[in-house]
């Protein structure tokens, strides 16, 4: 926690973002969401990564794996959508203690998996999946309720940061432990963040009025569609292309586990780039900087079709692909849906928002036996096709960040850099 508020105090004065007291002390009230986002980022992600390296080792023939991962994302939709009635009924921090606590309990009967018997293995993922989607858009929504448009970006930035350097060391962690001792850790960093939540309860929580909106009203929403269509898109390409790295790229890379590599390199560039392209997305809008993740993916794939052999291809990818990520997660698990959401409920915003990801990554499921039949340079061609193709909904898109905020920012740096030159010919 004291890194938390560290590295946050830090970036804050530097950057400016808070020009008064009252202003810190506001931000300061959001301590508690911080942290519960962190612990659940760095928590689920390496956990699940976790689950599926067990499930590898069990041997499970591929129509029971694949109903077991179908019955797992399942529950989360189903799940989130409980969360989503609940919160209404119960207050959102209660629900949020209850999300955490069970996550806790889960995380402790992992140790079940060891017998090998399916029934606990379909039981885990179940409750694996439930553990993940009750809070997770209503954590998301606090979060944004917590800060301001015109802050959202750095402090997003800030948050997924250090979540991305959580989830890696979490996940390398596990890698020097021995079963029993990983589902130990998970359970104590679950319950540490369940403690910390329930220890750092706000004196004055907000309790601003929001207007409540129904799903079919989110779906018919302009602005709403034309971002959710490039997301959606974007997960579909992503983990249908993932199969690719995992079989056929094997035979030019003998003894690499390219999984792992990729993962591994990418939490930490995902994570810098979310850093910097939060507080890039304050001053010159959300949107210009999604649509140089678009195109910053599509020549990665370009790259990868023209030299799939290639091991400086390959690196070249998990480059810009891993900034990509960086700033698409960043985008749509933080920021976008909750700029849209203004002062509406933002739970549902939330949801529909994670469904592409949940349901693209079932989809690698399905197409992984497939892989081997499609050729490498046609399948990496059509991804940086259609990653091309979907930014245009993106040119029609409206910018979230309100234009005041960008022309006042710009205005700021101009006079910044008038008064340096000022100084250096004085």
């Amino acid at each position: 926690m004291f890194l938390l508020d560290s590295v946050i105090h830090h970036v804050v004065l530097k950057m400016g973002v808070i020009g008064s007291t009252k202003k810190l002390l506001e931000q300061k009230e959001a301590k508690p969401i911080f942290l519960a986002i962190f612990n659940s980022f760095s928590w689920y992600f390496p956990l699940f990564i976790f689950f599926a390296n067990v499930l590898d080792g069990l041997q499970i023939e591929y129509a029971a794996l694949l109903l077991i991962y179908f019955v797992h994302y399942l529950a989360i939709v189903i799940s989130a959508l409980s969360g989503n009635f609940l919160v209404s009924k119960l207050k959102r921090r209660n629900l949020l203690s209850l999300w955490m606590f069970i996550g806790t309990i889960v995380s402790l009967s992992m140790i079940l998996m060891k017998s090998g018997e399916i029934g606990w293995v379909y039981f885990i993922s179940i409750f694996l999946g439930f553990s993940l989607g009750l809070g997770f858009p209503s954590c998301l929504a606090y979060f944004a309720d917590n800060t301001n448009v015109e802050h959202r970006g750095s402090f997003s930035g800030i948050l997924y940061f250090l979540a991305s350097m959580g989830m890696a060391a979490i996940g390398f962690s596990t890698t020097l432990l021995d079963f029993f001792a990983a589902v130990l850790l998970f359970t104590i960093w679950r319950a540490i963040g369940l403690v910390a939540f329930l220890l750092l309860k706000p004196k004055n929580e907000q309790k601003a009025e929001v207007v409540d909106v129904s799903y079919g009203t989110i779906l018919h929403e302009r602005a709403f569609i034309l971002y959710f269509i490039p997301w959606t898109m974007f997960c579909l390409i992503n983990f249908l292309e993932i199969p690719f790295f995992d079989i056929p790229l094997q035979q030019y890379f003998l003894g690499t586990n390219l999984r792992y590599l990729i993962s591994i390199g990418e939490f930490g560039i995902g994570g810098l780039s979310a850093l910097i392209g939060g507080l890039s997305s304050d001053r010159i809008g959300r949107k210009r900087m999604i649509i140089s993740a678009f195109m910053m993916v599509g020549i990665g794939y370009a790259v990868l079709s023209l030299s799939f052999s290639s091991p400086i291809a390959l690196y070249f990818y998990v480059l810009l692909d891993g900034v990509a990520w960086g700033i698409f997660a960043l985008m749509f698990y933080l920021i976008i849906w909750g700029d849209l959401a203004a002062n509406r409920s933002k739970e549902k915003y939330y949801l529909i928002g994670t469904l592409p990801f949940l349901i693209s990554s079932f989809i690698s499921f399905l197409v992984t036996p497939y892989a081997g039949a499609v050729p490498l340079t046609t399948a990496f061609s059509l991804a940086s096709f259609f990653l091309f193709l979907a930014v245009l909904p993106l040119i029609y898109a409206p910018e979230t960040l309100p234009e005041k905020t960008i022309k006042e920012r710009e205005l700021k740096s101009y006079i910044e850099k008038a008064k340096k030159e000022k100084e250096k010919y004085a």
